[in-house]
């Protein structure tokens, strides 16, 4: 899958703002490093391995009734497409 670090940087700092995460604290939940962000925007790159991980996991929670940010692909969910939010 292509991706862009700076959409997938919108992904976690939209997934923290609607789960009312910190970034650091959602880029840990997504990425199991709390200083992706703070990478990125300091010129490091992501991985394609970490950007399929930061999609599956935040698709796998993104809160119901909230839409995907625009221009990014979202993940087929394992069961169909029934997204369940996270607890």
């Amino acid at each position: 899958m292509v991706h862009s670090d700076r959409l997938l940087v919108t992904l976690i700092r939209d997934f923290a703002a609607a789960r009312g995460l910190s970034v650091s604290y959602a880029s840990r939940l997504l990425t199991g490093s709390g200083d992706t962000v703070e990478r990125v925007n300091g010129g490091m790159s992501i991985t394609g391995r970490r950007a399929e991980t930061i999609l599956r996991r935040a698709s796998e929670s993104w809160p119901a009734g909230l839409a995907w940010p625009a221009g990014l692909p979202r993940p087929a969910s394992p069961g169909g497409d029934d997204r369940t939010p996270a607890r």
